[in-house]
């Protein structure tokens, strides 16, 4: 019996000092990942295809008898043929869904021209067939709505402004008497016209995440090019007196399919 209530005492004695213990053991918080530390910047480079286009323009008419210029002419049409272009650009990511960007690009294309003659040789058809080449650069600054992604998906559309620089090759001429290819038609050269210009661009595509940095960007943009001059008078105008430019086009629509990488900076 005594040894009973010995047992009982020491017990009730340790039960005091079990329970702080208990009391001083805090639960192991918990540890919450720290977010990336996003800089904002990123890096961008594209290529893409250029479709096919049609635009308008005109040309001065010189006449070599009197020495003086007629009225313009208009071009019956005037095509962009299928092209190609490359680019890239610096932007900022300012919001989770907005971003901007300032982008370099360039376009390689030939164009080609026919229009009636602005004078007739008397008998049978007469037209002007032109072709030439142009080289475009374009410095637009854009900004980009990202719309809310669908896992490494995002959706986005933007537009942008800037200028283009258009640099047109020499423009070969031929005179279709009859038959536009004829060894015995009048070929003429007129040198091509360097000219800047205002810029417009719409954007829509989306991107692929694929790393934590780099992403696939895929889109179509829309670039219009607005009006300026195109080429100056041939030589055998020149020599009877003619000077300035003779041609220019009436802008340019540009659709371009484009696929490049975009790389953010952590």
């Amino acid at each position: 019996m005594n040894r009973l209530v010995v047992v009982l005492l020491a017990s009730a004695s340790f039960a005091p000092v079990a329970a702080r213990a208990a009391d001083i053991i805090e639960p192991i918080p918990v540890v919450e990942e720290a977010p990336a530390d996003y800089s904002g910047w990123y890096i961008r480079a594209d290529a893409g295809y250029m479709f096919s286009s049609e635009t308008s323009g005109s040309f001065r008419f010189f006449s070599a008898q009197t020495g003086l210029y007629g009225d313009d002419f208009r071009y019956s049409s005037i095509e962009l043929q299928n092209g190609y272009t490359v680019g890239g650009g610096v932007g900022y990511r300012w919001a989770e869904h907005f971003r901007t960007d300032l982008t370099a690009d360039y376009y390689d294309f030939d164009i080609k021209g026919t229009s009636a003659c602005a004078y007739s040789f008397g008998s049978g058809d007469c037209r002007f067939n032109d072709h030439s080449d142009a080289g475009l650069w374009t410095v637009m600054a854009n900004a980009y709505v990202d719309l809310p992604y669908f896992g490494p998906i995002t959706p986005y559309f933007g537009a942008g402004v800037g200028v283009a620089n258009v640099n047109y090759g020499d423009m070969r001429n031929e005179i279709c008497s009859v038959t536009c290819g004829d060894p015995n038609n009048y070929y003429g050269v007129h040198e091509g016209v360097d000219s800047w210009r205002f810029a417009s661009s719409l954007m829509a595509g989306a991107s692929v995440d694929l790393t934590h940095s780099l992403a696939l960007d895929v889109g179509y943009r829309y670039t219009r090019v607005f009006e300026g001059d195109a080429f100056r008078f041939d030589a055998s105008d020149r020599a009877a007196g003619a000077t300035g430019v003779q041609g220019r086009d009436n802008g340019f629509n540009i659709h371009t399919v484009r696929a490049g990488l975009r790389y953010s900076f952590f």
